[in-house]
């Protein structure tokens, strides 16, 4: 009698443990949806000052997009059409040093992307040969 307990025991522990696995690999698989649903837009620096802006699978076949500095103040607006994918490069050469933000909106969602632009000057201090002088040259 002893034996047919144990036994029910472990096969018991073993249908629980089962049923917490199936569960904590369906939570895992919801988690890398969403990872790829925020993976569909992206703002990639391909050269310096330039940046690629990529959106997939738009939920309507209108985006809008801006760019606006730290002030809000609106630098860029464009309303396109798209089928499937937006990508445009971006030239932020002009700009000067501060915050900016992309914004894009497809009608149902909207994403947004803030970076810093910032001069970084380097101070170099360089050695020439010059020949000496004798006090008479001078």
């Amino acid at each position: 009698m002893k034996n047919y307990s144990i036994k029910f025991l472990w096969l018991f522990c073993l249908l629980i443990l089962s049923v917490l696995s199936k569960r904590a690999s369906a939570q895992s698989i919801t988690e890398k949806k969403e990872a790829a649903f925020y993976s569909d837009f992206y703002v990639m620096q391909v050269k310096p000052m330039k940046f690629q802006l990529t959106y997939n699978w738009p939920a309507t076949d209108r985006v809008l997009i801006r760019i606006s500095d730290g002030n809000r103040n609106l630098l860029f607006t464009e309303k396109v059409l798209v089928y499937k994918k937006y990508e445009k490069l971006f030239d932020l050469s002009t700009f000067i040093d501060g915050q900016y933000t992309f914004e894009l909106w497809d009608g149902e969602k909207k994403f947004v992307q803030s970076f810093n632009i910032t001069t970084v000057t380097k101070r170099e201090a360089t050695a020439r040969n010059i020949a000496f002088l004798s006090n008479s040259e001078l």
